[in-house]
């Protein structure tokens, strides 16, 4: 392989490989798959038993929803993370505000058996830098997102215990920006997959008071195709004419080019353990306890395929490459939360919790601008109000303050070039229940 040829592969491989791992590689888990979860910080998901989201975290929990049932959900999320360098300057990867809907259905088909669909929003982020920012490197651009359609079924088999099971159906679709080659290029991956997985859920009920539940949901394996387009910086324009002629070679043979991208992609197995207890009959209070198995993404293998229209001899030498493994050391987390629900009256119910969400960065210095990660705390309030009696809204407000370390680094640099001051999110919900 020629000296340029290298050089051309160097800019490419790193490229991909560096800007698809942070794609998927770090916490960009969804919670927001319904209003009244979200004003309890989801304690209690699948089995509190007064709204459709049962369907996504435990299947078992649609027994406690008799009749027909429809139910839509939107949620706004706003991000705000706001870095400051060790010299003083400033960026902020926040992106616009985005809405993200979820939808149910459920129907008792007799004293023992329930059908339902859901279609959610399970994964998702987006952020938004300069493109030539301090941390271009760490990434410039993001923009995850999954939707998931749900069929599920339950089995009541007593007055105690209940089961549900279901397949998902998932399309996966990414775009990821970050500088490579020490700033000269900036490269933007694109890729997409569908992909299947499934669940399982089982809900005990000892009393007429309490309900335990255990979910588990796999991990879905994605196969995402797509490609990566490169383009000169403006740090590699103006300085061009003092570079080694090589790499002068090498840039401008890949600027403005295309590979194709392929690689194989774990979403991470869930496991699931929710309770509630209606302590009188005005107050009741949940907990969960949720295990990510983030450490899916510790090696990714990607294959390159390149067709760039630099000669057949450029792309042989880097499709030699084959298949690139890239380290990225997440390990697994654990979600918690605790709340309580207070019924007003027979058309207001209040609601309010709190969690803390554990980030699965083991490696401080791999942290990806792209997904600026962190440890979480949550503040949730909510309310529900019942209409008629086929009618309910529900609304929840939930602030998830990123608490510990969040600093950046340089790769093979031992001390950060600066750290995130704010990691916040801010989520506001509001679905409505029809009751046929």
């Amino acid at each position: 392989m020629s000296i340029i040829q290298k050089s051309v592969a160097a800019v490419a491989l790193s490229g991909i490989a560096v800007a698809v791992s942070s794609a998927y590689a770090a916490g960009f888990q969804l919670a927001e798959m319904s209003a009244a979860n979200q004003g309890r910080a989801m304690a209690g998901v699948g089995v509190v038993g007064d709204d459709l989201s049962a369907l996504h975290y435990n299947a078992a929990g649609m027994t406690l929803l008799p009749g027909t049932r429809v139910q839509m959900t939107g949620s706004y999320v706003a991000v705000n993370a706001e870095f400051e360098g060790v010299n003083g300057e400033t960026e902020n990867g926040r992106k616009k505000g985005q809405l993200l809907p979820a939808g149910y259905f459920t129907h008792q088909v007799n004293d023992q058996w329930w059908v339902g669909l859901a279609m959610t929003v399970p994964y998702g982020m987006g952020t938004d830098y300069e493109r030539e920012w301090v941390g271009a490197d760490k990434g410039n651009k993001s923009m995850i997102l999954t939707v998931d359609i749900n069929p599920n079924v339950a089995w009541k088999m007593n007055d105690y215990v209940s089961f549900g099971a279901g397949l998902s159906l998932q399309y996966a679709r990414a775009t990821l920006g970050k500088s490579v080659q020490s700033g000269m290029v900036n490269a933007i991956v694109k890729g997409d997959s569908w992909a299947w997985g499934w669940n399982v859920g089982v809900m005990i009920q000892p009393v007429e008071t309490v309900r335990v539940g255990l979910s588990y949901r796999s991990h879905i394996s994605h196969n995402a195709e797509g490609d990566t387009s490169f383009a000169l910086t403006s740090q590699a324009k103006n300085t061009m004419e003092y570079l080694p002629e090589t790499m002068k070679q090498a840039l401008a043979l890949i600027n403005g080019k295309t590979a194709d991208m392929d690689v194989r992609i774990k979403t991470p197995d869930t496991i699931t353990l929710s309770a509630t207890w209606e302590a009188t009959p005005e107050l009741r209070i949940s907990g969960t306890a949720r295990w990510s198995k983030w450490s899916n993404f510790r090696v990714l293998n990607i294959e390159n395929t390149f067709n760039t229209g630099m000669g057949a001899m450029v792309d042989a030498a880097l499709n030699a490459n084959g298949s690139t493994p890239v380290e990225n050391n997440w390990e697994d987390t654990w979600f918690v939360s605790l709340g309580a629900d207070y019924k007003l009256n027979n058309q207001w119910t209040v609601r309010g919790g709190v969690a803390f969400d554990k980030d699965p960065i083991a490696d401080q210095t791999k942290r990806m601008a792209v997904i600026p990660d962190t440890n979480r705390l949550w503040l949730a309030l909510g309310a529900s109000y019942k209409h008629c009696d086929n009618v309910t809204f529900d609304f929840g407000a939930t602030y998830i303050k990123g608490i510990g370390d969040s600093d950046l680094y340089h790769d093979d640099q031992p001390e950060p070039f600066g750290d995130y001051k704010s990691l916040d999110s801010y989520i506001v919900a509001a679905s409505m229940q029809y009751r046929f």
